[in-house]
C-alpha cells in the first residue's frame, strides 16, 4: 500500500463505522480496527458515528477513544436517522486522503482493507 509514511502529518485513511445500539459487537470491532490501524505505516483515524443509540454504545466508544491517543472520534448523530445518514456524516468529517466504511458486525474483515486501497494507488 502507498500510502504516505506517518511522519508526513497527513491523515492518510479514514474507517468510518456507523452504530446503532452495538455495545455487544463495538468493543470487539473497535480494538480490531485499532490494532490494524496501529500496524498501518500511515497515519489514520477511526470515525464512528453513533446513530442515536438508547444503550451504552456511546459510552464505551468514548471510553476507547480517551485510550487511543486521538485515533478514534466518535460524532453523535441527533436521533435515530439511518445508516445512509450516519454514514454520510461520517464521511464528511473524516479528514483522510481515503475514506472507508465498515459495518459494526465486521461482514468485511479489517484483513481485507488492503485489497480496497491498493488498486486507487496503483
Amino acid at each position: 500500500m502507498s500510502l504516505l509514511p506517518d511522519s508526513s502529518g497527513v491523515i492518510a485513511l479514514s474507517i468510518v463505522i456507523p452504530a446503532f445500539n452495538e455495545e455487544q459487537r463495538i468493543p470487539r470491532t473497535l480494538t480490531e480496527a485499532l490494532s490494524f490501524l496501529q500496524l498501518q505505516p500511515f497515519q489514520s483515524e477511526l470515525v464512528i458515528v453513533d446513530d442515536g443509540s438508547s444503550d451504552r454504545t456511546a459510552a464505551i466508544i468514548e471510553e476507547l477513544a480517551v485510550r487511543s491517543g486521538g485515533r478514534v472520534k466518535l460524532l453523535r448523530n441527533p436521533g435515530n436517522r439511518g445508516k445512509g445518514f450516519a454514514v454520510r456524516h461520517g464521511v464528511m468529517q473524516a479528514r483522510g486522503e481515503v475514506i472507508l466504511f465498515g459495518d459494526a458486525d465486521m461482514a468485511t474483515p479489517f484483513s481485507e482493507v488492503h485489497k480496497v486501497i491498493t488498486p486507487i494507488h496503483e
